[in-house]
């Protein structure tokens, strides 16, 4: 019996920096090219600071929702919060940023955890170093940004990135996925992308180009979000939807400038249940790992941050012989590249 889950897909934007800290983008503008570029749900998220909630404040822009969450900027490991009014001080013990965010019923997610930095670009690591502490609700396993600036190893391979902004981040990194797999291990850990969008402007007044416009950035790492009902025009129902979503790991990243399509389903199903991405459940007889996609991929299954098997195809059904954390990642076209990557399914002994 096939029992494919019959979720709404909205498509976010996440990790996006506007004037009220170091974009150089109004929040109107920024807006408006996200509805240019397809983006239903744009969070935006300034460094301490909500003010985006003010001015112009969260709700519908055409055909896209603004959320305002922010990014807590200790000295290190940064913080993406949504869901929470009250921002805790950047200056605090980390611990204590994490457990005010949760206290409020926030969400908070490490950014860029394996950030390195980049001497070319005097950019200092923004590496997450509290590898210790619990208590948040997951990580972004890709970032835009982040990734991009890897690759600059020196002034001819910084023109080239910067003719070619979309190349060198085809996947994620393979630590970012790691990490995201040894955390699953200990408990949930919801996986998402962000783009870190900040139109930052190089040169002089009159010449001078801005690194990724949010037009173009807005078009990179999505995190797609799949709600119980449709979004309407009452906002605090919509910010219930959507936190529900990412809260359960009912989302799965997507490389946007590889395609944009939606219809991708994963699920666990049984003879009469099924449990969808992010869901928690006890290893039984006849358990099968389900999963459609809207164009031909090549599937990697993920158990317990080992490659399971690949295949080909629109549809996968594969049985579940033993208890695991599975996941998948979706890769596509002649160069293989990375395009999808789900919350992982917790079947448990």
């Amino acid at each position: 019996m096939n029992r494919s889950p019959r979720w709404v897909e909205y498509s976010m934007a996440l990790h996006v920096h506007s004037r009220y800290s170091d974009g150089s983008g109004t929040v109107a503008s920024i807006l408006r090219d996200a509805q240019k570029a397809g983006v239903d749900i744009l969070g935006l998220t300034d460094h301490d600071t909500r003010q985006g909630a003010v001015d112009p404040g969260e709700g519908w822009y055409g055909r896209t929702l603004l959320l305002v969450g922010a990014e807590v900027t200790p000295p290190q490991n940064h913080l993406l919060t949504f869901f929470a009014k009250d921002l805790p001080h950047p200056d605090q013990p980390w611990h204590e940023i994490v457990q005010q965010i949760d206290q409020q019923g926030g969400l908070s997610f490490v950014a860029h955890p394996n950030d390195q930095g980049n001497r070319t670009l005097r950019l200092p690591s923004y590496r997450w170093t509290e590898r210790l502490e619990r208590g948040f609700t997951g990580l972004e396993i890709w970032n835009h940004l982040s990734h991009w600036t890897d690759g600059v190893k020196g002034v001819p391979s910084g023109l080239w990135r910067l003719l070619n902004p979309l190349r060198g981040i085809d996947r994620p990194r393979p630590e970012d996925l790691a990490l995201w797999d040894t955390l699953a291990s200990e408990s949930p850990t919801v996986g998402i992308g962000g783009i870190d969008a900040h139109a930052v402007p190089i040169g002089w007044r009159r010449v001078s180009i801005k690194v990724f416009p949010y037009l173009l950035s807005l078009r990179t790492i999505r995190t797609q979000v799949f709600l119980t009902e449709p979004l309407g025009g009452q906002l605090d129902r919509n910010r219930d939807l959507i936190k529900e979503a990412l809260e359960d790991g009912r989302c799965a990243i997507m490389a946007h400038h590889v395609g944009g399509e939606k219809g991708f389903r994963l699920w666990v199903e049984s003879s009469d249940h099924s449990w969808p991405m992010g869901a928690e459940l006890k290893w039984q007889d006849a358990l099968r790992l389900k999963a459609t996609s809207p164009v031909m991929v090549t599937w990697s299954i993920i158990r317990n941050g080992n490659v399971l098997l690949a295949k080909e195809g629109y549809f996968l059904d594969l049985p579940i012989e033993k208890p695991g954390i599975y996941r998948v990642e979706l890769l596509r076209g002649r160069q293989q590249r990375g395009w999808l990557y789900a919350n992982p399914i917790y079947v448990r002994d």
